[in-house]
């Protein structure tokens, strides 16, 4: 169900229409339009100052005719024609000045005859033909013998006449002659009201018509002029009929007041189809996926998907847990949980009863035998075995007679013998039981004597899931850990059980079912996955999620004539081609009826039929009638976005084919959506941008792309997706995109760069040979005097040299030292960490950052006094320079009472010693301070962080990692190292 949490503010929905690109709008009574792509909802309200908008919020019929534009009838706001092409809205309003304006600002009705004309009928003033340019022509009850002037309905006879449905009685209107017939319902009421208010028209593709009325739908006969009231298969009045459509199988729907009906394409019975709230429906429609949609004022929009082949057996005798098999004719044999024994056979579908309860009073059973799930097992043609709890019995379907079967009581564990979970039989006629917590015991009908086969003969685990005889006669058992092959030679079990350094072993040890192919392959369902037995290795090869199932656990396994196998999980059922591998997933969105079954209780029936069993009883579908949506889609641009903000195109985004961008906004996305509204979550996505992608891009179920700093050029958007059966259309979304190349990158722009670059260097190239020729002039002059001076100045500047480097040492060290703590300060820590991130980059080592901060350290100042303070930053820097005492570390004062030491070569697990025993040293210094809030000493809090080698990093992302961490710690109490990686 969809309801507000999707986006659909309004349930008070009218009417629902499919444009032509496969977008859905919805009609509603308060909330204006809205249009669904599958992911999200788009609202179209009324909105004062947009002059091509919607004109009323109660817009709740829709029509969408042959050209693909949007009729809207609103409740007030006359109609409104929509051109999805350009996004526009046309207003058709009544005009008291004008004659040929529309008749009412109510519009109940719309209809696109098929001669091409435009019918709008009225609440209150007849019906209106549109005739273009604004203008209709009007037909009511007072010009033309309309019967009444409030039109529910329209509809074609043919080219020559309509079906009008009105508040009193249905119309055939004669276009050529201008004139009404008119039909009653109930002639014997003189009032519109009852059967003669006629709501809605049906005419089907048999050319019958069926009209909906206040007490339920007709059939209208042309000829006789007799309408025949319809009702369900129990006999019982549909109610008041609200909507009707024909689906694309010939089916009839029907939206009443009573709920939702079906009238079969193959019959006239019609049966209710029963939704989790059957009250307050409103509107039935069918999209091109023939998926049904129906909604309720109440609680939201169902979708339904009708078309698959899921079904149940509707009985209240079999409630749940049941327990089947079939017999030699393909017919379903049952065991209810009141352990009585039914029939259900395939071809009539109808259920027959067998048996009274087995585990009865009369047969000396209690109440508490009934709270187990029953057992069932078919022995040959006419012999059953049936089991629940400690009740054992055997049936004779030809007879009819039961035998209790009873465990010795004369044994004293006979109390271990309950909890039955398997039957079967071996080729000597013995019955195999397998209990839940006891093992096996072997059950010999002609001595009636049991054996137990335990841990003793080799069984793997107590807890027995499943026993199955193959082909060759051998017994497998199925435990709760491990599978178990039964060897009569030697009187033991060999056991298979998971192992995870064996690759070939058993996937899963839960055994949940044991089921041997048609073609002669043993597959075992699992708790992990499904595994296929090997036995010339005495391996198996398992299938798992990686191989594309929905789910691990499988509960059941049978296959189908095509070699396909079906699995039924705890997340509904797949099938899987072992041959290529290919699976299918169906759920609740394909038809299920709910998703997690029974172990081992899935079973194959006649005509392909498979049964399965639940907590919701017994349901089936045949293999050959189950189908995968092989249905392409369009896909649509959906939203487009700028800067991060969403932006309008020229057109809606649905029909924009190109999109023209400037440098500027070098940011932007796209959001798309396939239009597959059967199960819009399993729908896959790729893109390509041609022009800088060489591949298709898979982005699973995402429907967001975003692209950052593109070169200007062209390029071209395309998206492909999958429907929900995994198959990728070929409809693509191709968007033709142009990206306008920054000013200083255009051609022009390089062309401008040549000549000024030639002018710079002639330019240069003249003046430098004018500089050099006056130079040397002049150097002729000064030559012999620069000689003289340069012989006696020499000795006096290698004095003064050798003294200016002395002293550039002595400046150098004082630069980059702290002159408090005696650290290096922040001039040397930014320096000494961008050579150590090249260093880092280069070659390919781990580096680490710690930056501390002393506790509380504005509070030590305030109590203490500075003197104190700048006594403490130097305690603090000299057991820094202790714990971090490398010649390549750095430690460094960063700020205030902040510290930072750079750790080059210093792994994830060095520096985190490194900043603990840094922590723990501060606090064993126990420098007094009774102001803290974390200690009664000084403590630091310490921020971590190591780029791993070869992870790209920068000054400002390594020092706001370790920063982040820092805050972290100070936020988780003080007094720590916290790493932020």
């Amino acid at each position: 169900m969809l309801t507000e949490k999707d986006g659909f503010v309004s349930s008070k929905i009218y009417s629902i229409i499919q444009d032509n690109q496969g977008l859905l709008w919805f009609g509603t009574a308060e909330n204006g339009i809205m249009r669904y792509d599958g992911r999200k909802v788009t609202l179209f309200e009324f909105d004062r100052m947009n002059s091509n908008g919607l004109t009323h919020n109660d817009a709740g019929n829709l029509m969408i005719d042959r050209k693909g534009r949007i009729w809207v009838g609103t409740w007030g706001g006359g109609a409104n024609l929509y051109e999805p092409k350009t996004g526009k809205f046309q207003l058709f309003i009544k005009d008291p000045l004008r004659t040929d304006s529309l008749s009412s600002n109510r519009i109940q009705s719309l209809f696109h005859d098929q001669e091409g004309s435009i019918w709008l009928g009225s609440y209150d003033k007849g019906l209106n033909r549109y005739l273009g340019d604004n203008s209709f022509a009007h037909i009511d009850v007072e010009t033309s013998g309309l019967s009444h002037n409030r039109i529910w309905d329209i509809e074609d006879n043919d080219n020559d006449s309509l079906w009008i449905a009105t508040s009193f009685g249905l119309n055939l209107y004669d276009k050529n002659k201008q004139t009404f017939s008119h039909f009653l319902p109930a002639p014997d009421n003189p009032t519109p009201t009852d059967a003669n208010q006629i709501r809605s028209i049906l005419k089907t593709s048999k050319n019958k018509l069926y009209v909906g009325t206040q007490q339920g739908p007709f059939v209208f006969d042309k000829q006789t002029s007799l309408f025949t009231q319809l009702k369900t298969v129990d006999d019982q009045y549909l109610g008041q009929v609200n909507s009707m459509i024909e689906d694309q199988e010939g089916h009839i729907w029907f939206v009443s007041s009573k709920g939702l009906f079906r009238q079969s394409n193959s019959g006239s019975l019609i049966e209710k189809f029963d939704l989790e709230y059957n009250h307050g429906l409103r509107i039935v429609f069918e999209d091109s996926s023939r998926t049904i949609w129906v909604t309720s004022e109440t609680h939201g929009i169902y979708k339904i998907v009708p078309h698959r082949k899921f079904k149940s057996i509707n009985s209240p005798e079999l409630t749940a847990p049941n327990g089947i098999t079939v017999d030699a004719n393909g017919d379903l044999l049952i065991v209810s949980s009141s352990s009585q024994l039914y029939k259900w056979h395939v071809t009539s579908q109808k259920l027959e009863i067998l048996s009274t309860p087995i585990f009865s009073d009369e047969n000396g059973f209690g109440e508490n035998q009934l709270l187990e799930k029953p057992i069932i097992f078919a022995d040959g043609e006419h012999v059953l075995w049936v089991a629940q709890d400690d009740g054992l019995a055997k049936f004779n379907l030809k007879t009819k007679q039961i035998e209790i079967v009873e465990y010795p009581k004369s044994d004293p564990n006979y109390k271990e013998f309950r909890e039955v979970r398997a039957l079967s039989t071996d080729k000597y006629g013995n019955l195999w039981v397998g209990t839940y917590k006891n093992g096996v015991y072997r059950y010999d009908p002609l001595t009636k004597t049991f054996t137990h086969l335990d841990d003793s003969f080799g069984l793997s685990h107590p807890e027995v899931l499943k026993i199955f005889k193959d082909s060759e006669q051998n017994i497998w058992v199925g435990t709760g850990y491990g599978l178990n092959l039964w060897e009569e030679e030697n009187q033991r079990f060999i056991r298979f059980t998971s192992d995870n350094n064996q690759i070939d072993s058993l996937l899963g040890n839960i055994v949940q079912d044991i089921y041997q192919a048609r073609n002669g392959k043993i597959w075992i369902a699992t708790q992990k996955g499904l595994n296929l037995y090997l036995p010339k290795t005495k391996s198996f090869k398992p299938f798992s999620r990686k191989n594309g199932l929905h789910t691990s656990l499988i509960r059941g396994i049978a296959d189908d004539k095509n070699g396909n196998l079906w699995l039924t999980t705890n997340k509904g059922i797949s099938t899987l081609n072992p041959s290529s591998g290919k699976v299918t997933n169906f759920d609740s969105y394909n038809g299920l009826l709910g998703l997690n079954y029974y172990a081992n209780s899935l079973i194959t029936g006649g005509n392909e039929t498979l049964f399965t069993s639940s907590s919701r009883g017994i349901e089936f579908f045949n293999t050959l009638d189950v189908e995968t949506n092989n249905n392409e889609f369009n896909v649509v641009l959906t939203g487009f976005n700028k800067m991060g903000q969403s932006v309008k195109l020229e057109q809606p985004y649905s029909y924009v084919s190109d999109i023209k961008l400037s440098y500027i906004d070098y940011f932007f996305s796209f959001e798309f959506s396939v239009l597959d509204f059967i199960s819009p979550r399993k729908n896959q996505y790729a893109y390509k941008l041609e022009g800088y992608d060489d591949n298709w891009i898979d982005i699973g179920n995402q429907n967001v792309v975003s692209f950052t700093n593109l070169d200007g050029g062209s390029y071209k958007f395309l998206v492909k997706a999958t429907n929900s059966s995994g198959k990728w259309s070929e409809k693509l979304l191709s968007i033709n995109l142009t990206i306008s190349p920054r000013p200083w990158k255009a051609w022009w722009a390089y062309g401008l760069y040549v000549v000024v670059a030639i002018l710079v260097i002639f330019t240069f190239i003249y003046f430098r040979t004018r500089l050099q020729h006056a130079e040397i002039f002049r150097q002729k002059q000064f030559v012999l005097a620069l000689e003289e001076q340069v012989a006696q100045k020499t000795i006096s500047l290698n004095t003064q040299a050798s003294d200016l480097i002395a002293a550039n040492k002595q400046l150098q060290v004082l630069t980059y030292k702290d002159g408090l703590t005696g650290l290096y300060n922040r001039r040397y820590f930014d320096k000494k960490l961008t050579i150590e991130i090249n260093r880092h980059d280069r070659q390919k080592q781990p580096l680490s950052l710690i930056i501390a901060d002393i506790d509380h350290f504005k509070l030590f100042n305030d109590f203490y006094g500075h003197q104190q303070g700048d006594s403490c930053l130097k305690q603090v820097a000299q057991c820094i320079c202790t714990s971090a005492a490398r010649m390549t570390d750095a430690n460094c004062r960063y700020g205030g009472e902040e510290f930072a030491i750079i750790l080059p070569n210093t792994s994830i697990e060095q520096s985190t010693i490194i900043a603990e025993r840094l922590c723990l040293a501060i606090e064993n210094m126990q420098i007094p301070h009774e102001k803290s809030e974390t200690n009664s000493f000084v403590t630091l809090t310490l921020g971590v962080v190591t780029i791993p080698a070869g992870e790209k990093t920068s000054v400002d992302s390594i020092v706001l990692s370790a920063d982040k961490a820092l805050y972290i710690g100070k936020l988780n109490g003080r007094n720590r190292a916290t790493r932020a990686d």
